[in-house]
């Protein structure tokens, strides 16, 4: 009961102390337990597409967890570092190390049944409110969330599990130093680093790999595999960078006398220097962290916000039907089924396109090796199906074709598929009547040929070869329609009892399920506007919605960060300004020298994060058109926009933050 009331009247006696770390504390826990009550929530199942809104959840849930743990960490460590002092006075007056360890233990068993009782309270409210602003982002109307003990239960855990990992931080800490370490712990500083030039070098290195495997990134895929090592590249240069360019940044200017002997350079330049390699580490955090919360809130906004002008490129009608045989066999299909159940087809369009072809093209030479990071898509359309889509006449001979690159570039001259050779005559960039927007992970390129004929040999070699998704390879053809909701069900049911394999092969139809048989074929399949921007919202609002939620998170961690790295500098520079001010330097001059210290301190950071994204906007677009969106000017005015709106917020954080600085240096 003693050593309880002790904990108690400590945090109580020290709130400024426990305070920041106690913010710290339940703001995670209420971002979880917002993102777990959702999740976990029965209301959910109700929301049409659930299954993608759950996905991102949970993804989301992961990543907060993860933050959570290692901000926590970090906190908890800054506010260990200002008790140490008090922790050695308790030594030296009699208390044993266990006894102190016992003590550090209850105050953080309290610290943890605060959160839990004022997070949960908040968390719960913050749940109800934020569901509504899900919701409205899924485009459905189920606007009642309700409440499931299950998140608590998981949430909780999870923090039980964070503070068994400070307990253990802490009683390391306490048992390894003596009560004169532990005295001195919280005044000591950083010893001046020195400028190691291989560290130097392996930081612009590390950068200019992850910026380079950024930049070069050949289609969606690469970027797939190749963001999370690229991600790893440019932290870890990040970490080098801030240790090694500013310490040598800073020695260059402290051996340059005429700037160096000036008392606001004087003052700025030793004290960095003294204590660079935590100031470095502060740095390079708040780095990642703005980086991180520009990517993931551009991301997902220009992702949310491109889903109506894909879905209007995606589709030419509101109803799309992809057929397994000839555009005649099944232009005569579709009219039959509508004509036997009264359904009429307004503005109707169709096309020939061959199977697609997937493999690697290396100067105009395709290849049947399907690497994922180099994956393209071909598809063959001819010319006289071109002319009917566009009302452009073309004339091509059996050796040429003209290109058309829908993701991706393509400049060669000509294209080779095995013994086959097209000469290229011309390339165009869109295509009337033709959906301009694909849904797949790989480049992709159609071409158009004189005839059906001179590509069917293509297609055999592609499919005996593993060029294709099956080894027969042949034309299809897709309808485009304008339907009511009710009249492309009824026409769909129609539709499903055919069934269709291959342009040389009759339509077969079926009067019940007893008739299937292996071989009979496939269905026609639809796809229409409405039901596929219900799927698409469910997606992109969910990972919209985590989004906000992970990009508000992370700015709080980078000013939770900013004002700990404020607190820690101004205690240490308090005394040293106090000394310099009783040798003669003005309040005026300690006021120049902190604004020059603190500007070098505020614009880095922001800079190399802004310099970061730049070069990770090629990566993230090829990651977006995953999902179709290739949208580059929404998607770069987007970007622009979530900078420009974070750099403010980001400046409002320095600015209050600095007041709490200037504060602690002049007082």
């Amino acid at each position: 009961m003693f050593y309880l009331k002790l904990a108690s009247r400590n945090i109580r006696q020290s709130l400024s102390t426990f305070l920041p770390f106690g913010l710290s504390s339940i703001v995670m826990f209420v971002m979880n337990l917002t993102i777990a009550s959702i999740l976990f929530s029965p209301s959910l199942r109700k929301v049409p597409g659930a299954p993608n809104a759950a996905m991102m959840l949970a993804l989301g849930l992961i990543v907060l967890l993860i933050f959570a743990t290692i901000f926590m960490i970090y906190s908890y460590r800054f506010l260990l570092k200002r008790r140490t002092k008090e922790f050695g006075l308790y030594n030296i007056l009699g208390l044993k190390k266990q006894q102190i360890i016992r003590i550090a233990v209850l105050e953080l068993f309290m610290m943890l049944i605060a959160t839990a009782i004022i997070g949960s309270i908040l968390g719960v409210i913050l749940a109800k409110f934020l569901y509504l602003i899900l919701v409205n982002m899924l485009g459905t109307n189920y606007f009642n969330l309700q409440w499931s003990p299950t998140a608590i239960i998981v949430v909780a855990v999870a923090f039980i599990f964070i503070y068994l990992l400070l307990m253990m931080i802490s009683i390391l800490t306490i048992k390894r130093q003596s009560s004169l370490e532990l005295l001195k712990n919280e005044n000591r500083g950083e010893k001046e680093p020195k400028a190691r030039v291989i560290l130097a070098c392996l930081g612009i290195i590390f950068l200019a790999i992850g910026y380079y495997m950024a930049v070069t990134v050949a289609s969606p895929l690469d970027a797939l595999f190749k963001f999370f090592i690229a991600v790893l590249f440019v932290i870890a240069g990040t970490f080098l960078f801030y240790m090694s360019f500013t310490i040598w940044l800073l020695k260059r200017r402290k051996k340059n006398k005429k700037y160096y002997y000036q008392p606001k350079h004087f003052i700025t330049v030793s004290s960095m220097l003294y204590r660079m390699k935590q100031n470095a580490a502060g740095l390079a955090n708040i780095t990642i962290l703005v980086t991180m919360t520009f990517v993931t809130l551009a991301t997902t906004i220009g992702l949310y916000t491109s889903i109506n002008g894909f879905l209007h490129g995606y589709f030419i009608r509101n109803t799309m039907i992809n057929f397994n045989t000839t555009l005649p066999k099944s232009q005569s299909l579709i009219q039959q089924a509508a004509k036997e159940n009264n359904i009429p087809l307004k503005n109707s369009i169709g096309y020939n396109m061959s199977d697609g072809l997937y493999g690697t093209v290396k100067q105009g030479k395709f290849e049947a090796t399907q690497r994922f990071t180099t994956l393209t898509a071909i598809n063959f359309m001819t010319a006289d199906m071109y002319t009917k889509l566009t009302g452009k006449k073309v004339q091509l001979s059996n050796n040429q074709a003209i290109v058309f690159p829908l993701i991706g570039n393509f400049d060669a001259k000509q294209i080779t598929f095995w013994q086959h050779r097209f000469n290229i005559k011309g390339k165009i960039s869109s295509m009337r009547n033709f959906p301009t927007i694909s849904m797949t992970a790989s480049n992709w390129l159609i071409l158009i040929v004189n005839s059906e004929k001179q590509v069917q040999p293509i297609l055999d070699q592609a499919g005996k070869n593993g060029g294709g998704m099956t080894s027969d390879l042949h034309f299809q053809s897709t309808i485009s329609t304008d339907l009511s909701a009710k009249n492309a069900s009824k026409l769909d049911e129609a539709l499903s009892n055919y069934r269709l394999n291959g342009s040389d092969k009759p339509i077969r139809k079926i009067s019940d399920q007893s008739q299937l048989e292996s071989g009979m074929g496939i269905p026609p399949s639809m796809m229409r506007y409405d039901q596929m921007h219900q799927q698409f919202m469910s997606f992109a609002g969910g990972f919209l919605f985590i989004g906000l939620i992970l990009g508000f998170t992370f700015i709080l961690g980078t000013a939770l960060i900013i004002y700990y790295k404020q607190i820690s500098e101004g205690e240490q520079d308090k005394r040293s300004f106090e000394i310099l001010q009783e040798v003669g330097l003005s309040k005026q001059e300690v006021r120049q020298t902190i604004r020059s210290q603190v500007l070098l301190v505020f614009f880095m950071p922001i800079v190399v994060a802004v310099c970061h994204f730049a070069f990770a906007f090629v990566m993230i677009q090829k990651l977006i058109s995953l999902f179709g969106t290739t949208q580059l000017g929404l998607l770069l005015g987007t970007s622009i926009a979530t900078i420009a709106i974070v750099a403010i917020v980001y400046y409002l954080i320095f600015k209050q933050t600095s007041r709490v600085y200037y504060r602690l240096v002049e007082r």
